[in-house]
């Protein structure tokens, strides 16, 4: 998890130990680890906590 700009940025445990470097644009948001993107997401300020979504998940109900 990483907190930036008051909010906590969920990575899952595939991340854990590792160093980010994240990239905004305003509420847009790109957290890479080396040369991978671990995740981007728009930051949706009514909450704190970011989930991770899985979009195959959300496209199938």
């Amino acid at each position: 998890m990483i907190a930036f700009s008051g909010c906590s940025i969920v990575l899952g445990r595939t991340w854990a130990g590792h160093t980010a470097t994240i990239y905004w644009q305003g509420d847009r948001v790109t957290v890479m680890i080396n040369d991978t993107v671990a995740r981007q997401l728009t930051l949706d300020r009514s909450v704190r906590y970011q989930r991770l979504t899985n979009p195959k998940l959300s496209a199938k109900s």
